[in-house]
């Protein structure tokens, strides 16, 4: 559904955008009076947002990245105006036509030293096509509007920008699904050929698409993943032996991620901690207090009342 919200204080933008996209630290760069808007259509789980906005800094920062807000990439489509994109070590100045990708699950830093417009998609990590490995190649990298991989994908992501309000009555979800297909297209283009240490990366990426989608079974676990897989257990494992989760940490990390997601939900308010911990797999309710207490250092019901 469409909204559109526009603020007049850099208080109540720094709190709208928090909100609308992941949390964020932000900063207004000049003085006097801030003035921006922000107009948003979530189709599906994927979110299309136009914002204007007077000069401002925004940043991710290592701590918030770690708040359990979810995991997506944002891809940045400018309009009018100029920007300043960091992350990964890397800095990119952003003019109009522009595209570059940045990822909410490691810092980063977008600055506005002008009023600017900007297009940004929001899209979950399962729904691309890229890897976090491949995708981390090509972040805080602009995609010049001249660039041939360039041709298609802006003058689409100007359009929709261009015409947000609608896109729900045109069938918006296919169109964004295929936006987002679009967009990894010309993205893994920039990369070239896929090494090998990219298809183990892609291999690790459907791997945990598969759990984000079982988790409310109580009995996922490496056996169940390895067959549906077509590998060994052996091979599933050392598939993620030099990752930060190995297998089974993986499921308990995307399970309390899911669970605090659930917890924040004001439409699932009336539903108790321990229904949460059952939907995400974990039916023993100690135990979920437990685990919940570990990762986010508070119980699931104090968590909760935080919010």
């Amino acid at each position: 559904m469409y909204q559109i919200q526009h603020v007049d204080s850099f208080t109540a933008w720094s709190r709208l955008i928090s909100d609308a996209f992941v949390q964020l630290r932000s900063e207004q760069v000049t003085g006097g009076h801030f003035a921006a808007s922000l107009g948003v259509n979530m189709l599906g789980d994927i979110g299309l947002m136009r914002i204007h906005a007077r000069p401002h800094a925004v940043q991710r920062t290592m701590d918030l990245t770690n708040s359990g807000d979810g995991e997506f990439y944002k891809v940045s489509y400018q309009l009018d105006g100029y920007g300043l994109l960091i992350q990964d070590g890397r800095e990119t100045v952003l003019s109009p036509g522009d595209l570059a990708i940045y990822d909410t699950q490691r810092p980063y830093t977008l600055a506005f030293d002008k009023p600017a417009t900007v297009v940004v998609a929001l899209i979950p990590h399962q729904q691309f096509k890229l890897s976090t490995q491949q995708v981390g190649q090509v972040t805080a990298l602009a995609l010049k509007g001249n660039h041939p991989l360039s041709g298609t994908v802006a003058p689409l992501m100007e359009h929709l920008g261009a015409n947000l309000a609608q896109w729900d009555e045109y069938g918006g979800y296919p169109l964004a699904r295929n936006t987002v297909d679009l967009l990894a297209t010309a993205l893994g283009g920039v990369l070239g050929t896929e090494s090998a240490g990219d298809t183990k990366a892609r291999q690790r990426e459907k791997i945990t698409s598969y759990i984000d989608a079982h988790l409310g079974d109580a009995n996922l676990g490496p056996a169940q993943i390895a067959a549906a897989h077509f590998i060994s257990v052996r091979s599933l494992h050392a598939l993620f032996e030099h990752q930060p989760h190995s297998v089974a940490a993986l499921i308990r990390h995307r399970r309390l991620t899911e669970a605090s997601r659930l917890l924040r939900d004001p439409l699932l308010s009336t539903l108790s901690v321990q229904a949460i911990g059952a939907r995400v797999g974990i039916s023993d309710a100690a135990g979920f207090s437990r685990m919940f207490s570990m990762e986010f250092g508070c119980t699931p019901g104090k968590y909760r009342a935080e919010q």
